[in-house]
């Protein structure tokens, strides 16, 4: 049994960091707003990943980016004095993320092939995944990031960069992603299993083989498989 492992939002909690800054810089959002003001954010994120990826922009400065233009879009004050300190805080939080219990159990008792495939720069990428201890877990001929291999999610190559180097049939792979369009759909093109591990209740889709929402139920779906269960 092979299972290969989205980073953000499928390890961890992506928002959760986000979250914690923004209740340290006490920006004026009502309760109810922040998953929109969250959404504009990761929208200017995404306009500028390729050049956070070339290294044309750091990952600090693509951050004070982001928040200075998701506050402009909802009208917010905010100087760039003021989007440095959110961006320590935010990077902060991000260095302190860890596995839920269940998970670091799984990982920690599994004997299972694993691996890694995460878009992003290769050191904030790194950063992330040491704070969850995944290099305790997986070799680092196992971690594949796209700022390092050439192709990002969901480039197919991306995909085949992992299964030239761990080899075995695209079939033996069990692919843990939290995005439907990026995650799950390339990786069921290129012959692997899937399971959608949808924590936030986005776009789902018929090419996922499983779907699950909480970390609780993606470690008994994986025990299950390891046992050579049904499922």
């Amino acid at each position: 049994m092979k299972f290969l492992f989205d980073c953000d939002d499928t390890l961890y909690d992506l928002e959760r960091p986000f979250y914690q800054a923004v209740q340290d810089l006490d920006l004026p959002l009502h309760q109810e707003q922040i998953p929109s003001f969250y959404k504009l954010y990761r929208k200017h994120g995404d306009a500028i990943f390729d050049q956070v990826q070339s290294k044309k922009m750091s990952v600090d400065e693509s951050g004070i980016y982001r928040i200075l233009n998701a506050c402009q879009d909802f009208r917010i004050p905010f100087e760039r004095c003021e989007a440095l300190r959110f961006q320590e805080r935010y990077r902060f939080y991000q260095n302190h993320i860890s596995l839920s219990k269940p998970l670091q159990e799984w990982f920690a008792s599994s004997r299972s092939e694993k691996a890694i495939l995460t878009n992003g720069e290769k050191n904030h990428q790194m950063e992330k995944l040491q704070a969850l201890k995944i290099p305790s877990y997986i070799p680092d001929d196992h971690i594949f990031i796209s700022g390092v291999i050439g192709y990002r999610k969901p480039d197919p190559r991306a995909f085949d960069a992992v299964l030239v180097k761990c080899g075995g049939p695209s079939l033996d792979w069990v692919y843990i992603g939290d995005r439907y369009d990026h995650d799950i759909v390339p990786a069921k093109q290129k012959g692997m299993r899937t399971i959608h591990f949808n924590r936030h209740h986005r776009l789902e889709g018929p090419l996922a083989d499983h779907i699950v929402y909480q970390d609780e139920e993606l470690v008994a779906l994986l025990l299950k498989m390891e046992r050579g269960e049904s499922v």
